[in-house]
């Protein structure tokens, strides 16, 4: 099984982690680790 690591960098946005999981979810891709951070001073995630 081939792993991947997806790194995102943005504005922070509502929906950004539900936006992305529905993507990898209809390409038929399993999220085994998640982790999240928002910077509050620079308002990226």
């Amino acid at each position: 099984m081939e792993r991947f690591v997806l790194t995102v960098t943005c504005p922070t946005a509502r929906g950004i982690v539900a936006a992305i999981s529905t993507y990898l979810s209809g390409k038929g891709c399993n999220i085994v680790d998640s982790a999240q951070f928002d910077d509050l001073e620079s308002g990226r995630f």
